[in-house]
């Protein structure tokens, strides 16, 4: 069994919460992401992750000041219905083709129906 002193574990605990703050944390490209995709395609489900902060000290990220460059999309709706998962994704990059193109540099996508959920 492993022993770990209190101050490692109250700096592990504080990293983890200050992880989770930064995924949580809501910036108006995530508003806008939210929008859109709920307007347009009317969710049982949407999550909406920014992961940003996880990319922050990559190469392609230096000089970049936006906290929100990287996101994950977990979508649930009845608008995929008899479509690929290609254009499932085809249809969410065009509706978020603005963030796109604003600086939004990677955004993962699960798009399901919700007959893909029960099964």
């Amino acid at each position: 069994m492993h022993k770990f002193s209190l101050s490692f574990i109250s700096r592990v605990r504080v990293a983890f919460l200050h992880n989770i703050k930064k995924m949580t944390e809501i910036g108006p490209i995530h508003l806008n992401i939210q929008k859109k995709l709920t307007d347009t395609l009317n969710p049982t489900t949407l999550e909406i992750i920014n992961e940003s902060h996880l990319h922050a000290n990559h190469q392609a990220m230096k000089n970049v000041t936006s906290k929100e460059t990287h996101f994950s999309v977990s979508i649930v709706s009845d608008q995929f219905e008899g479509k690929t998962i290609l254009q499932r994704h085809r249809l969410i990059y065009q509706l978020l083709d603005d963030e796109l193109k604003a600086g939004v540099h990677a955004l993962s996508i699960k798009a399901k129906t919700p007959k893909e959920v029960e099964q």
